[in-house]
């Protein structure tokens, strides 16, 4: 079979599913049938929070699925866009490539040439900050991670090797890094101090004396679903993880350049920012208790390591029966 392109859109319960073939087309026992006139802009990728495609249909009123169910009539009412999911897929050979998933943000339709063209973008679009959004909310003129960000993502990441890749699944090995005690600080060997003559060097109480050494290195395993919904870096590009094993990963669109054989980054979230309760948009609720009582950040003095094994552990069995929380942090 030739390349032909598949179209998947999705309105809560009603689907539709067309094709860049000239004939019907079944994938996945799902039949995806032809339109005429049908035709897509390149993928717009230019920035991490914005990436588009525009797809023109020509005839839309003759636009219906298997149950009779107008596609145009969805554009009609305001109060439905955004909620149309749309999903590009790429067949070629039997194999399949997910090219473009998203939402449709902007239907525009044209009576003179009784076209109706739609406009869809990514999930990050719609979270209206870059990342990976780059910024935490629309108020935040920050770019996470860059010099102005009191974040650093070689704090909350390890460097892997891609050992493979499958459509967007990247397999890869953890690459070994230094073993870091309690208090924070990278581990060495310790080498025996001798003289010139080999004779070992004393102390004041007649103790061999050491120095450090090579570092210590060890290979730290993570558990299945440990980087569900973090991210992988590459030559300062930032890509989603949606689904993650101990050794794989899913990602939510393909990474360009991405090849077997290289080093990169990956690393947890360290949280999400939504709109819930009482606001104006997305936020960040953060709050300090003493005592039971609420008081102001600045006044209250943070630690400034990282905690020890057995503080982690307790604080990590606090934070269990939440769930997320527990999932989100990492110690």
């Amino acid at each position: 079979m030739a390349r032909v392109e598949l179209y998947q859109f999705a309105h809560g319960a009603k689907q539709w599913h067309f094709t860049s073939a000239r004939k019907a087309v079944t994938h996945n026992d799902v039949t995806y049938y032809p339109v005429r006139g049908l035709s897509r802009s390149n993928i717009e990728d230019a920035d991490i929070d914005k990436c588009e495609v525009e797809l023109t249909f020509s005839h839309p009123d003759l636009l219906k699925n298997e149950q009779e169910q107008s596609f145009t009539q969805v554009f009609l009412n305001k109060i439905y866009l955004e909620s149309v999911y749309f999903t590009l897929i790429e067949l070629d050979a039997g194999e399949s490539l997910v090219l473009f998933k998203g939402r449709v943000a902007q239907p525009k339709f044209d009576d003179r040439d009784n076209t109706m063209t739609l406009i869809c973008s990514t999930a990050e679009s719609f979270m209206r900050r870059k990342i990976l959004t780059r910024k935490y909310q629309r108020t935040c003129m920050n770019n996470i991670y860059d010099k102005f960000c009191g974040l650093d993502f070689n704090e909350w990441s390890f460097e892997v090797t891609v050992t493979a890749i499958d459509g967007l699944n990247v397999a890869y090995t953890v690459n070994p890094t230094q073993v870091i005690d309690e208090n924070g600080d990278p581990v060495f060997e310790q080498v025996p101090v001798s003289d010139e003559f080999g004779e070992p060097v004393l102390d004041g109480q007649g103790n061999p004396t050491y120095t450090d050494g090579d570092p210590v290195m060890e290979v730290k395993t993570y558990p299945a679903g440990w980087l569900n919904r973090g991210v992988l870096q590459k030559d300062g590009v930032y890509t989603f993880i949606i689904n993650s094993g101990s050794n794989s990963s899913r990602l939510y669109r393909e990474h360009i350049g991405l090849k077997v054989g290289d080093v990169v980054q990956t690393g947890d979230n360290i949280g999400y920012v939504g709109s819930t309760g009482i606001s104006t948009g997305p936020h960040l609720h953060f709050e300090v208790w003493v005592d039971g009582q609420r008081v102001r950040p600045a006044s209250v003095k943070l630690p400034s390591k990282a905690l020890n094994a057995s503080d982690a552990e307790v604080l990590r069995t606090y934070l269990k029966p939440t769930g997320k929380a527990a999932k989100t942090i990492q110690l």
